[in-house]
């Protein structure tokens, strides 16, 4: 065996699923929860607060969305087949395609995707293998809009990490993508979105 071998060797049995999962360990509900969390009482009124403060911007409805898109001049949107029921509204005012691939990425203004549940205490969005299988759409376009059930938002981070899916890949997705250089300069969009939004459903 090559040294090259060995090395790829070791590599792909790393990275060899575990014959048993390690149990996560049991939290006390609420034993992370900071202190000001107990003076808040609705998990969606908070997740929008927290989310607005990180620069998602949300949407309330459908048509709110839409306008928004209408005003930024999207042309193209991507709708996956999960959202379907979206269509005949979004249709009237922009292109849809429920294709996006690699080749498409400068052809598509914005993207909607479905996630798996959101944070409210961070104004975080979950998204998953299993909730968003596209996930080239919910990373790649310089606008991505998530999708989040109101009944899918945790109220805090030990909320979500306990109720975490057995899913090979769970991004959390905080504000839209940020990199500062040496400089000090901030920037968004490098490495994912550059506008990041939710729509409450």
């Amino acid at each position: 065996m090559t040294a090259r071998e060995k090395v790829f060797s070791g590599i792909k049995s790393a990275l060899a699923p575990l014959p048993e999962r390690e149990a996560r360990p049991a939290v006390p509900h609420g034993v992370a929860d900071p202190q000001w969390l107990a003076g808040e009482a609705d998990n969606v009124a908070l997740f929008k607060k927290r989310a607005k403060v990180a620069g998602t911007l949300c949407f309330d409805t459908p048509g709110g969305c839409l306008s928004w898109l209408y005003e930024q001049q999207a042309k193209t949107v991507y709708l996956p087949e999960a959202l379907a029921s979206l269509d005949a509204k979004f249709a009237e005012f922009v292109q849809l395609t429920h294709d996006y691939t690699r080749g498409r990425v400068d052809e598509i203004d914005a993207a909607l995707t479905l996630a798996h549940g959101a944070i409210a205490e961070t104004g975080t969005i979950i998204l998953t293998d299993e909730s968003t299988p596209d996930r080239l759409a919910a990373l790649a376009p310089w606008t991505h809009i998530a999708v989040v059930r109101k009944d899918t938002i945790h109220r805090s981070v030990a909320d979500a990490l306990a109720a975490m899916p057995d899913d090979p890949n769970i991004i959390w997705v905080t504000g839209p993508s940020k990199t500062a250089d040496v400089e000090g300069i901030l920037i968004q969009g490098v490495h994912g979105p550059g506008v990041q939004g939710c729509l409450l459903v």
